[in-house]
């Protein structure tokens, strides 16, 4: 089972930071999730929040801001206390891929935005990640239908995953391309995993957080979980294996 950190390892550092990503790679963690939206100069930027206020204090979209002054940002403000304010900024989706080269996987999800926003980000991904060699370490996963439409045509070698809270949304990820399934930890009961194994899917299962969980999955054969505490979920998975 392998093990991604939630937005880096938000429950053990700031989320969505490079910061996160190297906490989290420190203890053991070889795949992240993170979160993408678009800066107002066009650069893929790495924020969850639809507004920059929860994160890092300050007022706005992150669409409304540079990638420069967003990189300037304290994104402290909110989870485990943190003493070092070094690259605790909103990177560009380039910045981390730079500073994170040891992992071996991403998970990048598109947050729902306008069309015309999540067809820039679709352009952009495409773009970036414009081989299958380019693409070899990334999932992009979305809940957002016009993003997986906009990426099947753009860049169909790009993996997908469709991120899915309701059970009755599964029918439809076979329809999208998707390989991925990234399904809520409640909704992964028995049948539905035997479904999705089935059909040859990757499930991943959010956000699981405590360490019975994490075994009831393992006993499902659930490919990977998504976790704030990789401190926690990163040796127990591994005794699980043993």
């Amino acid at each position: 089972m392998q093990v991604y950190g939630h937005r880096g390892a938000g429950g053990e550092a700031p989320e969505n930071t490079i910061a996160g990503c190297l906490h989290a790679m420190e203890r053991g963690v070889k795949f992240v999730e993170v979160d993408l939206r678009l800066s107002s100069d066009d650069k893929l930027v790495v924020v969850h929040d639809k507004t920059l206020t929860r994160t890092t204090g300050t007022r706005g979209k992150p669409g409304k801001f540079t990638a420069k002054e967003l990189a300037a940002m304290d994104a402290r403000q909110d989870g485990p206390p943190w003493s070092r304010k070094r690259d605790c900024g909103v990177p560009t989706l380039k910045a981390l891929l730079k500073a994170t080269k040891g992992l071996e996987g991403y998970q990048l999800e598109v947050k729902s935005d306008s069309k015309a926003v999540i067809k820039r980000i679709a352009q952009h991904l495409a773009k970036r990640f414009d081989t299958e060699k380019a693409a070899r370490k990334i999932v992009v996963t979305s809940s957002d239908f016009y993003l997986h439409e906009c990426l099947a045509e753009l860049a169909p070698h790009i993996t997908r995953g469709m991120v899915i809270m309701r059970p009755d949304a599964m029918s439809q990820l076979e329809e999208l391309g998707c390989k991925y399934c990234v399904l809520h930890w409640s909704v992964c009961n028995p049948l539905a995993v035997r479904q999705l194994r089935r059909s040859g899917m990757h499930i991943s299962a959010w956000t699981v957080n405590d360490a019975q969980t994490i075994k009831n999955l393992y006993k499902l054969k659930v490919d990977s979980v998504i976790t704030d505490y990789p401190s926690m979920a990163i040796p127990l998975v591994g005794a699980l294996e043993r």
